[in-house]
């Protein structure tokens, strides 16, 4: 759902499936294996604004270059690998926010812009009539991200506190996910 706001600001209200221990699905972009990390709303904004992005939109008040510095980090926890939390998205994750946004806000500005083109209605004179008629567009179902299979096994980490979920059976995570420590799985 959007919400006007002041300044040109344009408020949304999205769900992203969770698991029943409220856990998100991400992909390593390096291995291409899954593993889940628990859902904090703050890191969630990190997650959804490369996707706004792409669609030429801004999300929050920070200027670029301070949020990609400060965006959190994760390590893979089957090969190490470390990039920013937004890069770990799966592709229905993607998937679904490209079409949230398309349908919340690209869709609706599109209708907009040429829906004021009606009052225009027709010009004729001289070698050229013009003619402009639009038809609001049929907006696509409303986008649903989950539901999230309750799998993998919890990892909780002694030197930041934070669990993350890895495959059933795998035994050997030698680093915190979120900071990076070396740990030893008992």
């Amino acid at each position: 759902m959007q919400e006007p706001e002041s300044d040109n600001k344009v408020q949304f209200h999205l769900s992203i499936s969770a698991d029943r221990d409220k856990f998100l699905r991400r992909t390593c972009p390096a291995c291409g294996r899954d593993f889940k990390t628990q859902i904090d709303e703050a890191d969630l904004a990190w997650a959804v604004a490369p996707q706004f992005r792409r669609m030429g939109l801004e999300v929050g008040t920070q200027d670029h270059e301070t949020e990609e510095s400060s965006e959190p980090k994760l390590h893979c926890p089957y090969c190490s690998h470390n990039t920013e939390a937004s890069k770990t998205l799966t592709n229905e994750t993607i998937d679904y926010l490209q079409r949230f946004v398309m349908r919340e806000y690209i869709l609706p500005m599109t209708d907009n812009l040429f829906s004021g083109l009606d009052d225009i209605g027709s010009r004729s004179g001289g070698f050229l009539s013009i003619k402009i008629e639009h038809t609001r567009s049929i907006f696509p179902p409303r986008p649903i991200h989950g539901p999230e299979p309750p799998d993998m096994m919890i990892v909780e980490y002694l030197c930041c506190g934070k669990k993350a979920k890895v495959s059933d059976g795998w035994k050997s995570v030698d680093q915190c996910v979120f900071c990076g420590t070396s740990v030893v799985l008992q």
